[in-house]
């Protein structure tokens, strides 16, 4: 399984956050020291970064190129990334893992065990799984969702929802290639707890994560 990170320069709400220092180390190398078993491949627009990858001995696995023009952008879709991945790579079979340096706690681990749904699936996605109450605001009021108020239910008898968290995307490429979508039509959810599910957004996000790496 290849793994393939977009990792841009800018950042709207945390500014610099591929950049900062976790653990001693800036965010985007955090999450690739840990992924030397794997084929990596990383697209950025960002020469610091192509430089940092480059000039690293520790990430000798990985592959950094510079995004295509035509693709650089914040309203730009990761699946566009994906799709010019495969393509200028050459990719044509087997599966692919996209990953984002922002969710910092995934572990080796979580990936290989993920990742043995594939056996069995074109598609694994992280996602947290909820069992609670959910209500949706209307103009004329709150709304149940997923439970009767008038029948007062344990949360474990609840309809389960699966929310993705955006950790990781496994996928066939023959499949993606005919869907341009990361989630197939037999896709797996695969359900990770905090701190694994952590994703910088926000500079809350980010205090949340460095106090949790302390």
């Amino acid at each position: 399984m290849k793994i393939f990170i977009p990792i841009k320069e800018n950042s709207q709400r945390v500014p610099r956050k591929n950049f900062r220092e976790l653990s001693g180390v800036p965010l985007y190398k955090h999450t690739l020291y840990k992924l030397t078993d794997y084929d990596v491949y990383v697209d950025t627009d960002s020469d610091e970064i192509i430089e940092g990858i480059g000039n690293d001995h520790k990430l000798s696995n990985v592959t950094v190129f510079k995004r295509s023009q035509n693709l650089i952008g914040d309203r730009v879709s990761v699946c566009n990334l994906i799709k010019d991945f495969i393509i200028s790579k050459e990719i044509s079979h087997g599966f692919v893992c996209q990953m984002h340096v922002t969710s910092p706690f995934i572990t080796n681990d979580i990936l290989e065990r993920a990742s043995d749904h594939l056996q069995n699936h074109d598609s694994v996605v992280s996602c947290n799984k909820l069992n609670t109450r959910f209500w949706r605001k209307e103009n004329y009021g709150y709304v149940p969702i997923n439970h009767n108020p008038m029948k007062l239910e344990q949360l474990q008898d609840l309809p389960t929802y699966y929310e993705e968290n955006s950790a990781f995307y496994m996928f066939d490429v023959e499949m993606f290639k005919k869907t341009n979508t990361r989630i197939g039509l037999n896709p797996y959810f695969y359900p990770i707890g905090f701190p694994e599910n952590l994703d910088i957004d926000t500079e809350h996000d980010w205090e949340v994560v460095v106090g949790v790496s302390k």
